[in-house]
């Protein structure tokens, strides 16, 4: 049975946008549930193992300036992503659409405008924005896969659809141009042109589909230590000023450990304690799910510091069910937005699946309700494993049921 942790509205599943390029658009999967099982389809095995959610981006038009192979990132295109669209339906999840207003990777360090929209003026590029959002939005309605929310930017931390170098910053929407993202020297300048844009967007959602949700997605949930979470919720409250259609329903947080800035004082942060501080994030916005709009943890490899969890396909497991646990103590039921994980494809550290295949503990048993099986404990061989002993026992609790 799902967790009951994963009950929607609150998400439970996996950014896995690169899927159909690994598994043929399900015609040869490459999955199995285990070492000796029978080849599995990676939707169908996150359903059947409590998910409930897929996230997917779409870039406008991939590798359009020459900046990226185009057949290599043929997934991130309408065509494609409408067609992953229709496979999620058909696995009865809910359908997440990441637009990055890009044609390449939109991040907190690069969000560069779409090739064919380089030249436009503030006033054109809002226009643009709009109907696009619009149309690419409808035609997941068209369909018969509306999305159940839509990201309206990804990671946009710093803004999005930034201006070219050597241009003036108020040719896009780069956020703290000639000031501070907040606080005292804020740049509101910058913030009313983001606001125009992220406006836009949202506008353009609500005419396709008026019951999709709308999620803003930053990456400050790495940066709760260094900016607290007033900082965070200063961040969303001046976008809420600088925005004017019906606002967003969701807030989206990246959460990393290998990514988390430090707390001032240079004492490492730590992911658990990040979530800690939503509660307050909750309370200042009591009408938004907050959510994990990314997050990962290695199976293999390096663990992150505070080395709470090991590096292990055990470890992983612990981290996310810990990352469940600990949101469900900070908010509260009505806004709990629940985790997606972000997996880039099975050669990375921090998969779901190993390098030949194999779905990890995390994904078998990460979104279900009741007891790790005890082989995994048998084969984890905690004397010369790194995990402390705060991971050991969490364990004790995951094979009991306590979770």
């Amino acid at each position: 049975q799902p967790s009951p942790l994963c009950k929607l509205p609150a998400w439970c599943g996996v950014d896995m946008s690169e899927l159909a390029t690994a598994d043929a658009d399900g015609a040869d999967s490459p999955f199995r549930d285990s070492p000796h099982g029978a080849k599995v389809d990676a939707l169908r095995l996150l359903k059947s193992r409590g998910g409930n959610a897929f996230r997917m981006r779409l870039w406008n038009s991939p590798c359009a300036a020459g900046q990226c192979n185009a057949s290599r990132f043929a997934h991130a295109n309408l065509t494609n992503v409408l067609r992953m669209a229709r496979r999620v339906a058909e696995a009865n999840l809910s359908f997440i659409l990441d637009l990055h207003y890009s044609d390449w990777w939109a991040d907190p360090l690069h969000q560069a405008k779409p090739l064919a929209w380089q030249e436009l003026p503030l006033p054109v590029l809002k226009r643009t924005l709009r109907a696009y959002t619009r149309r690419t939005v409808a035609a997941f309605v068209a369909q018969g896969t509306p999305p159940a929310a839509v990201q309206v930017g990804n990671e946009i931390t710093f803004g999005m659809l930034w201006e070219r170098p050597g241009e003036a910053c108020a040719r896009g929407g780069r956020l703290a141009c000639a000031g501070d993202l907040f606080g005292s020297k804020v740049d509101l300048a910058a913030w009313r042109r983001l606001g125009a844009l992220v406006d836009a967007g949202m506008r353009g959602v609500r005419e396709a589909c008026p019951r999709c949700e709308i999620a803003i997605h930053t990456s400050l949930g790495n940066r709760i230590a260094e900016f607290s979470s007033v900082g965070i919720g200063d961040w969303y409250e001046l976008l809420l000023n600088h925005t004017t259609s019906p606002s967003f329903d969701r807030i989206g947080l990246s959460l990393y450990p290998a990514y988390l800035a430090p707390h001032p004082s240079s004492r490492p942060a730590s992911a658990l304690e990040n979530i800690d501080a939503l509660a307050s994030l909750a309370r200042r916005f009591p009408g938004k799910r907050v959510y994990i709009a990314e997050t990962a943890y290695p199976q293999r490899g390096t663990a992150p510091p505070p080395h709470r969890f090991a590096a292990s396909p055990l470890g992983q497991y612990e981290y996310l069910r810990a990352v469940l646990s600990r949101l469900a103590q900070a908010l509260p039921e009505a806004q709990r937005g629940g985790v997606l994980w972000w997996e880039r494809n099975e050669s990375c550290d921090d998969a779901l699946f190993s390098p030949s295949g194999v779905a990890s503990p995390a994904l078998l048993h990460g979104f279900v309700h009741g007891r790790l099986p005890r082989h995994y404990l048998k084969a984890a061989e905690p004397s010369s494993s790194r995990a402390s002993a705060d991971g050991l026992r969490f364990m004790a609790a995951a094979t009991s049921g306590a979770m």
